[in-house]
């Protein structure tokens, strides 16, 4: 389906970076030659590479990575992904896919989120610098037991903030330090009672962004924080495990992200 501002994986980004990764300056026939594409095509993903955030030196002799901004587009993980710059709600956008048959395991990340939602109506502020995603879910399940996604997410999270050397504990639908809240979870799904259709689970965690009195971040924490890129590969990772395992004790669940397979072991 065509959705207005979705960033898609490609194969040919993929493919350019994978080559410039190797730190040696290539010229534009040389990739498209390599990548099965026109050098035109090749031009056209560098420039939009670039305008995400990638320093890029091109000159006559080809084109040289300098710098990359560390963030979670589409071709940088092994999960099924969309990417938006900005968006009122990643859950608004991932309920829109799965209405129109998106797979489950589908993630939609956002830069930024206009009108973040959390428990209750309330409002999850959402600037730069956080990582801002749902998930599509189609889990074997009833209506009335959605809420049981909730603590595997939350699990995940904990679980992810460990591995930075961050104590964290959850309650409800939040993740939080020393009493402050670092993460929050929404649940919403369709479906029958006694059957969902699909559910979207959306996550909101505050990694390098600003944040509201009372609240924590990474960086804050740390001092420092991991890029948005990385700290997103791990929670991904710890979020298929957990729900994985959840849903389906036993089995595993199968990344089919353009540009390589993976397994996840559940």
């Amino acid at each position: 389906m065509a959705m207005r501002g979705l960033i898609r994986d490609s194969r040919v980004k993929r493919g350019i970076l994978g080559i410039l990764r190797r730190g040696e300056r290539v010229s534009g026939d040389t990739m498209a030659a390599e990548l099965g594409v026109s050098r035109v095509a090749v031009w056209k993903h560098v420039r939009e590479l670039t305008a995400l955030g990638y320093t890029i030196d091109s000159s006559r002799k080809g084109y040289m990575l300098l710098s990359e901004p560390g963030e979670p587009y589409p071709w940088e993980l092994d999960v099924r992904s969309y990417y938006v710059l900005r968006t009122p709600s990643t859950m608004d956008v991932a309920g829109k896919l799965a209405e129109d048959g998106e797979p489950g395991w589908t993630f939609v990340i956002a830069r930024e989120q206009t009108s973040g939602r959390g428990r209750r109506g309330s409002r999850w502020a959402s600037r730069r610098g956080g990582l801002y995603f749902s998930v599509i879910l189609r889990p074997d399940m009833r209506l009335a037991d959605v809420s049981e996604l909730v603590p595997p997410t939350l699990d995940a999270i904990v679980r992810t903030l460990s591995r930075y050397g961050i104590e964290a504990e959850w309650r409800e639908c939040g993740v939080y330090v020393e009493g402050r809240k670092t993460a929050g979870v929404l649940v919403e799904a369709a479906g029958e009672l006694d059957r969902v259709r699909y559910a979207v689970i959306g996550v909101g965690l505050n990694v390098s962004n600003p944040v509201p009195g009372g609240a924590a971040s990474v960086a804050e924490i740390l001092g420092d924080a991991p890029s948005l890129l990385e700290v997103s590969r791990v929670l991904f990772g710890e979020l298929m495990s957990s729900l994985g395992t959840f849903l389906n004790p036993g089995t595993e669940v199968e990344s089919d992200a353009e540009g390589g397979e993976r397994l996840a072991r559940l």
